[in-house]
């Protein structure tokens, strides 16, 4: 099975520029990124963060403001808050101890693997959706101990990246390629029955909603500051101006912005 995999990799694996690296602060950035957001968006703003924030200091020196504004263009901008206040936890460096990964802002289970896995070629394997579609199809549920288990010795980074590839190219969520996939001669599905890998519901509706409104606000602020009487206006709900200070109120509380005599700011 490992040899099936790693050797279908050989001829499939995608060029992704993270994976051109093993410095940790570029692959933590790449995580990051990657989280909600499809690669073809990653890709210039992963050079563009790297380009003014190349190290780990570099981005705990600067303010938050500044990391916001590079973030533009990926959404999800408390992402870009939690790295920074992660940035300003580690120091100088990233930790490869998964403890001390999980300890830091916006970094959960399957970040901290990513990070251990990709840049410091440790056994253990970044459960996502990509990754773990295949698996749990070919093997039934999988806990974190048995996906660990499975990698093979010395192989930690080009096993997952094909776990990662396989998941995202022939192991799809809808009318996936089993004829092509190297798992099909130890798959227990093998597209009969029910998906066990089927998610467990829908994202709700982005138009109109909280997040759009939030979205815009950042993206003006970015350009420069809010005065509190075009928060309507900005948001895209001018006949609604409680919702767009709810969302303002939101923004301050996750560290996007700071007021400022009248105003809205980035911090």
């Amino acid at each position: 099975m490992h040899q099936a995999v790693l050797t279908w990799a050989e001829e499939h694996r995608r060029d992704l520029p993270w994976r051109r690296t093993r410095d940790p602060w570029a692959v933590l950035v790449s995580e990051v990124m990657l989280q909600q957001t499809q690669v073809a968006r990653v890709v210039p703003r992963w050079h563009a963060f790297l380009d003014r924030f190349p190290t780990v200091a570099a981005c705990a020196a600067a303010p938050v403001g500044d990391v916001i504004r590079v973030w533009e263009g990926l959404g999800y901008n408390r992402r870009a808050v939690a790295l920074h206040a992660a940035a300003r936890m580690m120091g100088d460096r990233v930790p490869d101890d998964l403890d001390a990964l999980l300890a830091l802002p916006g970094v959960g289970p399957y970040t901290a693997r990513a990070v251990l896995a990709f840049a410091f070629e440790r056994a253990v394997t970044p459960l996502d959706v990509n990754t773990a579609r295949p698996l749990v199809r070919a093997f039934g549920a999988c806990s974190q101990a048995d996906v660990d288990g499975l990698v093979p010795e010395g192989r930690a980074w080009d096993w997952n990246q094909a776990l990662m590839d396989l998941g995202a190219t022939v192991c799809t969520r809808r009318e996936p390629d089993c004829d092509g996939c190297p798992l099909a001669p130890e798959c227990a599905w093998r597209g009969a029955g029910p998906d066990p890998a089927a998610p467990a519901g829908r994202q709700s509706r982005f138009e109109g909603s909280a997040r759009q409104g939030r979205g815009r606000l950042v993206a003006a602020l970015r350009r420069a500051p809010v005065p509190f009487d075009r928060l309507a206006e900005t948001t895209g709900w001018p006949d609604a101006p409680d919702r767009a200070a709810d969302v303002a109120r939101h923004l301050v509380a996750d560290g996007l912005a700071v007021v400022d005599d009248g105003v809205l700011r980035l911090p």
